[in-house]
């Protein structure tokens, strides 16, 4: 019974998480500019104060930190289903924005003075309670695999990178996800070497836990599955 109740809350007071360009559409008007990247041009800076926030209308941008032996690690992207940039700095309170954002593709953007932002959240509770949701859910899955993900080496690191790539990338009535990343970029995000990529890629290939197209690499359902298996088993 108390179970039904929660789930009925939820129910009740949505569930939705993202917080997008589309979410404040109707709030911009002509009061706030169109801004438009070139690929490998950053978009902000680590340290810097968020003073705006970008909303994506286009293109792909992906989050960079960068370490002081020089490497970098490429650890989430943004597109216009999840793109708002400065967001999470604004909701925390804190001056520096966390990672350096580079445009992986021409992005095309809407900037929004962070103060702004802020105030529609807190004298709008439905988009306050958006944000509550995308925080929480964030929290939960970081929570949930970090751990997991730094315990993990080689193939089984790559595994656990396809089959989260392929339930973010997966559309309705597509049952194949292309994947769209380069080895080094994939390397990148995963703390290997390209020549080590490309080992575990062959690898999955001879058990079957991903196929080539065109020297494409494509993961489907009964790939899906094998890779969780694997991962789970080792």
């Amino acid at each position: 019974m108390e179970e039904n109740g929660l789930k009925k809350m939820w129910q009740t007071y949505g569930s939705e998480k993202r917080f997008n360009y589309a979410r404040i559409q109707d709030r911009l008007g002509k009061d706030y500019p169109t801004m438009r990247f070139r690929a490998n041009e950053p978009i902000v800076m680590r340290g810097e104060f968020p003073t705006y926030i970008y909303f994506i209308c286009s293109g792909v941008a992906v989050g960079i930190r960068d370490y002081e032996d020089g490497s970098e690690y490429d650890y989430f992207q943004l597109d216009k289903t999840n793109g708002s940039v400065g967001l999470l700095e604004t909701l925390a309170q804190k001056e520096a924005i966390i990672a350096t954002i580079t445009c992986l593709t021409d992005v095309e953007v809407v900037r929004v003075p962070s103060a702004t932002v802020y105030q529609w959240i807190m004298q709008d509770l439905e988009l306050l309670r958006l944000s509550a949701n995308l925080l929480a859910d964030d929290l939960y899955h970081r929570s949930g695999s970090d751990g997991f993900f730094y315990q993990l080496h080689g193939v089984d690191r790559l595994r656990y990178y396809l089959v989260q790539y392929y339930d973010s990338h997966l559309k309705t009535g597509e049952p194949l996800v292309e994947v769209q990343e380069f080895r080094e970029k994939i390397g990148n995000k995963l703390g290997m070497s390209v020549r080590t990529v490309g080992r575990a890629l062959k690898k999955l290939r001879e058990s079957q836990e991903i196929f080539s197209i065109d020297r494409k690499i494509y993961v489907g359902p009964k790939e899906r599955q094998r890779l969780q298996q694997n991962l789970t088993r080792s």
